[in-house]
């Protein structure tokens, strides 16, 4: 509600009871990347998300979400100024060309191959995750799924939060291990870690053969959900004892955003920040890979969301995204944002994907929000700059002589 009153008042110091089209969409577009910024940082919600399915989104991969936010908004800033001022009208076309004629132009990546991955969804509801008693139960669940995968298959995917501790069980571990060797395929799972006391949402990957041939940390962990912003200072203030019981330890982030191999993992929340993605595009990954565990989010619009900002992800970059959800949504988006396929959610179950590999990095991979950012910058202040001011009534006087 903060960044909408912001909005809300840069709106207003243009003048004139619509305001300008120009201030429309460049301070929707600086008000979305403050609202994803910082610690508190939420990107849910960005209207670039409206664009997944259509023939625009191509266009993230030279000016990433922010083109895609700055084109809807000047659409619908001309339409809403045109309401009242005709001239506005043929206007509203500008952003729907340019951003169709970007989706056009190459990405400038490569394709290199393809991997066929195995999907695996357990479907395990949150409430029999945080049962201790229950872990038999999933053991056979995930023996179930991996048991029957027929080879060949180059990547098994499993969820984040598949299983606790995996690193320090090794009966469990071995489940995962044998299906390695058994299929000849890459697995990776979700597990928790812990190290010198401190715990960590992590991503183990096996080889072909079994072995541990990598470890990826979440680094973007869930502001009062994975752990407190500012523990220290609601402590001092006495507040505390209302936040301890709600969350008694935090988790600790990984040192960096890297790719293992040729594999890109943002584990769930990571995917819904572009930044995640364009950092692991830049140092080599050629897939890009989301397990989550979008239990939390129940039959609500925000499981369907969280999916959805793969697509913008894969275009952004020119990379291939498969999601794995504990309960879904598990599928797929080509490197231009186009669907795969996708497994329903709350199903158990598995799907297979071919997968292609793409190197090279697109001109949002290279250049960022900097560019996006700047002209939104200019857009907003150019009505501000040059309003001009109304002229005052002078107060009439008599004239003597």
């Amino acid at each position: 509600s903060l960044y909408g009153a912001l909005f809300l008042a840069l709106f207003g110091a243009a003048g004139g009871r619509w305001g300008s089209p120009l201030l429309w969409a460049g301070g929707w577009v600086l008000i979305e990347a403050a609202r994803g910024a910082g610690p508190l940082g939420f990107t849910f919600g960005s209207i670039c998300a409206a664009m997944v399915g259509g023939p625009f989104l191509p266009a993230a991969a030279l000016g990433g979400p922010g083109l895609l936010s700055l084109g809807v908004a000047w659409t619908a800033g001309c339409l809403a100024r045109g309401a009242r001022e005709r001239r506005w009208l043929p206007w509203a076309a500008v952003g729907p060309l340019v951003l169709l004629s970007f989706a056009l132009l190459p990405t400038g990546t490569r394709e290199g191959g393809t991997l066929t991955a195995v999907l695996l969804q357990p479907n395990i509801a949150k409430v029999e995750q945080l049962d201790s008693t229950r872990l038999p139960e999933r053991l056979e669940v995930y023996r179930d799924l991996l048991e029957g995968i027929a080879p060949p298959a180059d990547l098994i995917l499993l969820p984040e939060n598949a299983l606790p501790w995996l690193r320090d069980e090794p009966e469990h571990l071995r489940l995962f291990q044998d299906a390695a060797r058994r299929v000849g395929a890459t697995l990776i799972v979700g597990t928790a870690h812990f190290q010198e006391g401190r715990i960590y949402n992590t991503i183990l990957v096996l080889s072909s053969r079994g072995e541990s041939v990598g470890t990826y940390a979440k680094t973007r962990l869930v502001p009062f959900g994975e752990y407190v912003p500012w523990r220290d200072f609601w402590t001092a203030i006495g507040l505390g004892n209302l936040i301890d019981p709600f969350l008694p330890f935090d988790q600790t982030p990984g040192e960096e955003v890297r790719p293992v191999g040729a594999l890109g993992i943002m584990i769930c929340f990571e995917s819904t920040f572009p930044g995640v993605a364009r950092e692991l595009a830049r140092r080599g990954a050629e897939v890009l890979l989301v397990p989550t565990n979008d239990a939390w989010f129940g039959r609500t619009r925000i499981l369907w969301e969280h999916y959805a900002l793969g697509a913008l992800r894969a275009a952004e970059t020119g990379r291939a995204l498969v999601q794995i959800g504990q309960t879904g949504i598990s599928g797929g988006w080509g490197p231009r944002g186009e669907d795969l396929g996708r497994f329903p959610p709350w199903t158990k179950g598995r799907m297979t994907l071919a997968l292609p590999l793409y190197s090279g990095s697109t001109l949002y991979v290279r250049t960022g929000d900097g560019p996006v950012l700047g002209l939104a910058a200019a857009l907003a202040l150019l009505p501000v700059v040059t309003k001009r001011p109304r002229p005052r009534r002078g107060r009439r006087g008599r004239m003597s002589g």
